[in-house]
């Protein structure tokens, strides 16, 4: 069987986001674009989109009048003053009494039912799997998670993942934070497909080790190595440090730490979880390029294959600050 791994590396601006339909249009083209530069016929695809991809969704669907902010939590704020009874709803449902987390759990349900629209027609047109990056989403309990859908080839919703390991001091409860809840461990899902086992690990849980000592951690490669492993392991990613800056949590005077953000994504990142440990044979990862309002993504989509000498690179995006695809064609 021929199958086609597919990373989108998405590129955002306060063009693409200023609507809806805008935004829709770009999903779709950037999608389309990336099936489409497929040389051969294959049996299979996958295709995977960025993380944090769904959560802009949320500036895309605000009114007009937030799109005039000078940061993204502003123009959510904005959002959220035409809606007080979801804001008020959200203070109620959530675990949290901080504002920042009621305006997102007042939002953060539109956002899902666009993503949802956007995701289960698109996968079903081009006859894909699915990895609809990451998106907000409100659980029953009132929890918000960072989550990802997988559709497949036709439209149906598959599996929904939530993100187990939470970047500190960004997604975590700390001051200033998003107060996410995290994933279980145990509960990421593993889809049987004609392909092979498939799961999704957003970003950060594709990493072997934690950015700092003080934080909680689940190394995911061990879990899933421990659950028989999977084919396809997809990596949506969102890069906030400068690809090729330092690295911020680099220990000053350590000559073996590693200079750059590109460097300890490679040190650290899914292709050293999967060096260390064959809990899947190939990774897709897609990163998110681009600025938006006070946000700033870098970082370089690939994909990789790991076999009995090593992991190696199938294909890697040329830049690192700008759109594109990669796809690579194997053989299960």
């Amino acid at each position: 069987m021929k199958l086609a791994l597919v990373a989108v590396q998405l590129e955002v601006d306060a063009h693409v986001c200023g609507s809806p339909e805008k935004y829709r249009g770009h999903l779709e083209d950037a999608t389309a674009r990336a099936i489409a530069s497929l040389a051969e016929p294959v049996d299979e695809t996958i295709v995977v989109l960025p993380e944090i991809a769904g959560h802009l969704a949320l500036y895309a669907l605000a009114p007009p009048a937030a799109h005039r902010a000078k940061t993204l939590g502003a123009a959510l704020g904005a959002a959220a003053v035409r809606r007080p009874f979801e804001v008020l709803r959200g203070v109620v449902t959530t675990r949290l009494l901080d504002p920042r987390h009621a305006v997102l759990a007042a939002l953060a349900p539109d956002g899902e039912r666009f993503w949802r629209g956007v995701f289960g027609p698109l996968a079903r047109r081009h006859g894909v799997y699915l990895v609809a990056g990451s998106h907000l989403r409100l659980g029953p309990g009132g929890d918000l998670t960072n989550a990802s859908f997988l559709f497949g080839p036709d439209g149906r919703l598959l599996a929904t993942t939530d993100k187990v390991n939470l970047v500190p001091g960004m997604e975590d409860r700390a001051p200033k934070a998003l107060g996410l809840a995290r994933g279980e461990p145990e509960r990421v899902p593993i889809v049987e497909t004609p392909a092979g086992r498939v799961c999704t690990l957003i970003c950060y849980d594709g990493f072997r080790e934690p950015h700092t000592d003080e934080e909680r951690f689940i190394p995911m490669g061990p879990r899933l190595a421990s659950r028989g492993g999977v084919a396809i392991v997809c990596n949506p990613a969102a890069n906030p440090w400068p690809w090729k800056g330092p690295w911020k949590y680099a220990e000053a005077g350590r000559a073996d730490e590693p200079a750059s953000r590109e460097e300890q994504w490679r040190r650290e990142g899914l292709p050293a979880s999967l060096a260390e440990m064959p809990f899947a044979r190939w990774g897709v990862t897609a990163h998110l390029v681009g600025k938006l309002l006070d946000l700033s993504f870098d970082g370089q989509s690939e994909i990789l294959e790991r076999d009995a000498r090593g992991v190696r690179v199938l294909a890697r995006a040329d830049h690192h600050d700008r759109g594109g695809h990669v796809a690579a064609v194997v053989t299960c």
